[in-house]
């Protein structure tokens, strides 16, 4: 893009025909990561916003394929809520249409019939409601076992390179050279700081320290005859 042309994009005040208006305003509901039109027009943006950032914390995905399979969850239990949403509405409208025009002379039958009418008469409006559920509702177990399955590879990966980051830690304290963490993890998928290092090998000693005191079934005389060595 040449400089003339940066600069009248810089400029531009967006859309000015209808048509033109009415596609930008669809754009600004279409999430970035898929380009679907997420969130209708007569939903709230911030509703949206504030569902998907909720759902986001409990998923806890990192990385972009995570984050995407996480994405389709928010967007698809979204929907699904919609679904739900629309099947009560429904309902509620034939109440006031003509449906809800029966008098049996109690209210909780009233609903009753007026349910029963409402069912019948848009059956087939319902039948499309379930399975379109139905589909969304496999989306949505397939995109969580995907991204659960993500996790814990990634959870696998990230343990396994702490347990060596800690057998490092160890071989150097015990032959007693300096162990530059950082250096030591050069070009590594996982870089963990000193801290970090340093708490998980006291961690992994505590536990091999219980499990020494549980092979003397806890008789104190041999645990400390025989004592667990810790890299010093």
């Amino acid at each position: 893009m040449s400089p003339a042309e940066t600069t009248q994009k810089s400029r531009s005040t967006g859309p000015k025909t209808p048509e033109g208006k009415r596609k930008a305003s669809l754009n600004a509901l279409r999430h970035g990561l898929t380009g679907r039109v997420v969130v209708l027009p007569t939903e709230d943006m911030n509703a949206y916003y504030a569902f998907c950032n909720e759902l986001m914390q409990d998923l806890a995905a990192e990385g972009a394929l995570e984050k995407q399979y996480a994405q389709t969850f928010c967007d698809t239990q979204w929907r699904l809520n919609r679904i739900r949403s629309t099947e009560e509405s429904m309902l509620a409208l034939g109440h006031c249409e003509e449906a809800g025009e029966i008098d049996p002379g109690h209210p909780q039958i009233h609903a009753a019939l007026t349910n029963a009418r409402v069912f019948r008469d848009q059956s087939k409006q319902f039948v499309n409601l379930s399975l379109y559920e139905q589909r969304l509702n496999r989306t949505l177990k397939e995109s969580l076992r995907q991204l659960k399955e993500l996790q814990a590879e990634r959870q696998a990966a990230r343990k396994a390179a702490l347990d060596e980051a800690v057998a490092q830690r160890n071989l150097h304290k015990m032959k007693r050279e300096p162990y530059d963490a950082a250096a030591a993890q050069t070009g590594a998928q996982f870089v963990f700081s000193t801290h970090e290092i340093e708490a998980e090998a006291n961690r992994q000693y505590r536990r091999a320290d219980a499990e020494n005191a549980k092979r003397f079934d806890y008789d104190l005389a041999l645990y400390r005859k025989y004592p667990l060595k810790q890299a010093a």
